[in-house]
């Protein structure tokens, strides 16, 4: 007789990875829009992209997952917060100094070149929307899906889920850059695990997002 608790974690398990997987088909959707090249050009085209992948994915969150373990607000406190937003800082900024990276990453640099409502318009995005996304789905969703996959070896599928975290970030080529977003995902899958939520990984993002956008906006 199988045990209905097992189902049932399966099917939650299941369900956890079919919002990755979802993420991960509609970041495909740009390559089907006729005028993409002109859309890139005007600097609209990831803004779009934001876009669904919030709407697709947040709205999800709020239907099936947002009362699941590990997905609600958790435990937020102060002292955590500053301690993890500190260490996110230190590897956005004096990390790639360590490392001996000297040149900005071209996609950065495209960005803080864009027109100035433009890049107004990504900025709120990086912000504010593309966090609470990428939280629902890494740190909360796949994480849980490795969590059961690897039972539940929090190192092994916290090393897991930073590394897809960086890999699909393919806007960036240097390999530095890559292993800092390993680093900062390992920070915040810290603080998912700390918090038992995803309300504190979201605000770190979310705040170190604005330090990093703002730093690039004041020396370009």
């Amino acid at each position: 007789m199988v045990d209905n608790a097992f189902i049932a974690r399966t099917r939650a398990v299941n369900g956890c990875f079919s919002m990755f997987l979802l993420m991960f088909l509609i970041t495909f959707i740009p390559l089907f829009i006729e005028n993409r090249t002109a859309l890139m050009r005007q600097g609209l085209l990831l803004p779009l992209l934001y876009g669904m992948e919030f709407v697709a994915i947040f709205s999800l969150y709020l239907l099936f997952f947002r009362r699941r373990e590990g997905l609600g607000k958790g435990e937020v406190k102060r002292n955590d917060f500053a301690l993890l937003l500190f260490a996110l800082l230190v590897i956005q900024f004096i990390f790639p100094r360590l490392m001996g990276v000297e040149k900005t990453e071209t996609w950065v640099t495209e960005q803080v070149a864009l027109p100035d409502e433009i890049l107004a318009l990504n900025a709120a995005l990086l912000v504010f929307v593309v966090p609470v996304y990428e939280e629902i789905v890494f740190r909360g969703c796949l994480f849980n899906a490795l969590m059961y996959w690897f039972n539940d070896k929090v190192i092994w599928a916290a090393l897991t889920v930073s590394v897809i975290f960086a890999v699909l970030h393919t806007q960036y080529t240097d390999w530095r850059t890559l292993a800092a977003l390993v680093l900062i995902s390992l920070v915040l899958t810290a603080a998912r695990v700390r918090s038992k939520g995803i309300y504190l990984p979201i605000g770190l993002h979310m705040t170190m997002n604005g330090v990093v956008m703002a730093a690039s906006y004041a020396l370009n």
